[in-house]
């Protein structure tokens, strides 16, 4: 099952999905993690001299992860709904 998933910081998000080994990050269960980060949302338009319009954005609160292979209760405290994932499993 692929869930998005939503922390209120980078390290929040290690501490719930890693354990640290060695000063290597261990994924604590056996699934896939693509570590989105911060997400920006465009607010509007800047206009530069030199480059033209140039998109404004504005940061999204949390940090964000995309998990795969997990089971339908795991994690779910941390699960969003998004209604424009910024990335999907290919």
């Amino acid at each position: 099952m692929d869930k998005h998933l939503k922390f209120s910081s980078k390290a929040e998000a290690e501490s719930v999905l890693f354990d640290e080994v060695d000063d290597a990050l261990i994924p604590k269960f056996n699934f896939s993690i693509d570590n989105i980060g911060v997400i920006y949302k465009e607010t509007g338009t800047l206009i530069d001299s030199e480059y033209g319009p140039i998109p404004e954005t504005t940061p999204i609160s949390g940090w964000h992860v995309n998990v795969r292979g997990v089971g339908p209760d795991d994690f779910a405290e941390y699960e969003v709904t998004v209604a424009t994932p910024v990335r999907n499993w290919a």
